[in-house]
């Protein structure tokens, strides 16, 4: 019993320090982006895993693999915003998906919380404001 609660100290241990150094290596990214000439999708994605990071979910949500969301036609203002979405890590009975709404012409995050993938009338709330 002590060898395994020792495991797991080590592991716990470990994987705190690994989502360390991937916040680490996201925000040593967002300090090179350059917002003078708008946001391309690159930039985009390094300011997503940032809004991420903020919030200080890394651990929960996989940081390492945004995904741009493409079927966003139906929400308003669509075409001037990048959509991400990150992944929960682990399972859950309800499925959550990390959402963040980047602004194209100035990387200001529009939206940035964890919402049901189904849920898009949250993001189309946010994008009236």
């Amino acid at each position: 019993m002590k060898k395994y609660l020792t495991f797991m100290l080590l592991l716990s241990v470990g994987c705190a320090a690994s989502v360390q150094q991937k916040v680490k290596t996201v925000m040593d990214k967002y300090a090179k982006v350059n917002f003078e000439d708008g946001i391309d999708l690159k930039d985009a994605e390094i300011i997503a895993q940032r809004a991420l990071a903020k919030q200080n979910l890394a651990d929960r949500y996989d940081i390492e693999q945004p995904q741009i969301v493409r079927d966003i036609a139906e929400l308003p203002n669509h075409e001037k915003h990048w959509f991400f979405s990150f992944k929960e890590n682990g399972f859950s009975s309800i499925e959550y998906v990390f959402m963040v709404v980047v602004e194209k012409e100035t990387g200001k995050v529009k939206f940035a919380d964890d919402i049901q993938e189904d849920k898009k009338w949250i993001l189309e709330a946010a994008l009236l404001k």
